[in-house]
């Protein structure tokens, strides 16, 4: 038997492997606070690691982002699918276990057993699986698993693992032949132990005869004793572990015992040893290569489900060339928010806002301004998880989109002020930035968030607005989220100073000033939108609010006599 199941990836089409990964994920992990996503949707923490390195992988094959699309649809329409697969998950871990290296090289009869139990686990997992697959049958659309299940079928039909299947109930009994042996011991005068030979083998254990067998002289079965069985593993005490020996070794015929024991016990295991070779090629090891790819899939399964039951929609994406750098999305939203808040409540529909944004022609590079805790940091946000969740082949958390993969997502979030930057805040924020154009192509997307705050404000904006003519120029698409309204307002102005076919527009995060008996009172929506930064009066509106603006501040020193 030269081939087995497993040969199929659930993840890559024939042909195709990955073939992007970050040097350093920790500041795009951080920024986009990807810890919480992958947490979510590895079914438990050892895949979290497997989940991490594949949404960081950034696939921009188109073929391979549909592949998986089409998997996670099948899997989404059959519930009974789903409820086999996370049993036929818990029966490959059970198989996955066989991989450690036992601690008993020497021992040949356990080696032996060990090798018939991990294929005989084998055999049943492959037969289970394939009976899950055949049983699916024609409602498997995608590739991948129509091709997984016939696979299976092809292989437990196939003549090696007929044969092996027949053979393995031959093996079993064989090898579990010897359960006791009877041995005989020659006293002398003084009813000391002089001499002993072994008897005979057994396939049933000795039981050890209680009081009422010996009082009634019971002896229904010839293994049983004339006294208590005695458990040497009963004679530990507190919390010692088990160190007690088998063999005497103050008794002269012991050791010769035990040899002769396990010359019996290679001689009982060689048959079995010499017919397990046939199958010497048999590698479960492909079977439990689909552990982490299956368990992905229930995962992001699982999560869909969970936001949907919400109220938020989960959506496939449509894939189109990365030549077209686009990306067009309807309600649009941050799925860390939204699983941050389930903790808290069940239903979000109500509570989340979501938003439409396009990056395109008339509009690839977005100045984002707002007031604070206006839902920037959010948005800046929601579009990287977006792509990372679409090129990973998953459903996205928008209503409908349309998506053109990119070759890579570069962050740079502010961050406080640290010590260990002997440039201070400002040479690191430059450092980051740099780092970001040593890297960036035209398919790439660039999330800045509130970067070059650490310096005043006709620097920020001076600096911020070469960094804006430069990406510009190398036509990515990009979001700067920051509090320089001026920048914002000199978008025009920018896109006509500098070269490029990445239009720069201003989206601002909107609020709304409601006049009532109280005043007025500004509210934020979070609703982000194309449109020229707010006027001055906002500011004012704002100020008023907090009971800071001049009138108001006048008034006060005016009441405590400080002023005329």
């Amino acid at each position: 038997m030269t081939d087995s199941p497993g040969t199929v990836s659930l993840l890559w089409p024939p042909g195709h492997q990955q073939a992007f990964s970050y040097d350093d994920a920790r500041e795009l992990t951080s920024d986009l606070n990807l810890r919480l996503l992958v947490r979510r949707l590895s079914l438990n923490p050892s895949y979290e690691s497997f989940v991490r390195d594949l949404i960081l992988s950034l696939s921009t094959e188109e073929d391979v982002i549909r592949y998986r699309q089409a998997v996670l649809s099948d899997l989404l329409h059959d519930e009974d699918l789903v409820l086999q697969l996370e049993v036929l998950l818990e029966r490959i871990l059970d198989l996955e276990g066989y991989l450690m290296a036992p601690q008993w090289r020497d021992n040949r009869l356990r080696l032996v057993a060990w090798r018939l139990s991990e294929l005989d686990n084998y055999v049943n997992c492959v037969v289970e699986f394939d009976a899950v697959m055949q049983h699916a049958g024609n409602r498997l659309q995608s590739e991948a698993l129509q091709c997984l299940r016939d696979d299976i079928h092809q292989q437990v039909n196939s003549p090696g693992f007929i044969s092996l299947r027949q053979t393995l109930p031959e093996l079993l009994p064989k090898i579990q032949a010897i359960r006791s042996v009877t041995i005989g011991v020659n006293l002398d005068d003084q009813l000391r132990p002089l001499s002993a030979t072994l008897l005979d083998a057994h396939i049933e254990r000795f039981v050890g005869a209680g009081i009422l067998d010996r009082f009634f002289k019971r002896d229904n079965s010839p293994l049983l004793g004339k006294g208590p069985l005695h458990d040497a593993r009963s004679l530990n005490t507190g919390n010692a572990k088990f160190h007690i020996e088998l063999e005497d070794r103050n008794s002269p015929f012991m050791p010769q015992l035990f040899r002769d024991l396990s010359q019996l016990v290679n001689d009982t295991s060689r048959p079995v040893e010499d017919a397990l070779k046939q199958f010497t090629a048999v590698n479960t090891r492909s079977l439990i290569a689909l552990k982490n790819e299956i368990a992905f899939y229930l995962g992001a399964v699982k999560l869909i489900k969970k936001l949907r039951a919400a109220g938020l929609p989960m959506s496939a994406p449509e894939i189109v060339p990365m030549s077209q750098r686009m990306m067009k999305v309807q309600a649009l939203y941050n799925i860390n928010l939204a699983l941050q808040l389930l903790t808290k409540q069940d239903q979000l529909d109500k509570t989340i806002v979501r938003n439409d944004a396009e990056f395109g022609p008339d509009g690839r590079i977005f100045i984002l301004t707002g007031p604070n805790q206006g839902g920037k940091t959010t948005y800046t946000q929601a579009i990287g998880l977006l792509h990372l969740l679409a090129q990973a082949g998953l459903y996205v958390p928008a209503s409908k989109a349309v998506i053109s993969p990119v070759d890579g997502i570069y962050t740079h979030f502010a961050t406080e002020e640290r010590p260990e930057y002997e440039a201070g805040r400002l040479g690191e924020e430059a450092r980051r930035l740099g780092g970001i154009f040593q890297k960036a192509t035209t398919a790439s997307l660039v999330l800045l968030n509130e970067s070059l705050s650490s310096t005043a404000a006709d620097e920020s904006v001076f600096i911020a607005r070469d960094v804006l003519r430069v990406l510009r120029r190398l036509g990515l698409r990009a979001v700067f989220a920051t509090h320089l309204h001026t920048l914002a307002a000199e978008a025009d102005a920018i896109n006509a100073d500098s070269d490029g076919d990445a239009r720069i527009i201003s989206v601002v995060s909107h609020v709304v000033i409601e006049h009532g008996d109280d005043g007025q009172i500004v509210r934020r929506t979070y609703e982000i939108k194309p449109g020229p930064p707010m006027s001055r009066s906002y500011a004012v509106e704002l100020a008023a609010r907090f009971g800071i603006s001049y009138d108001q501040l006048t008034e006060v020193l005016r009441q405590r006599n400080l002023l005329d």
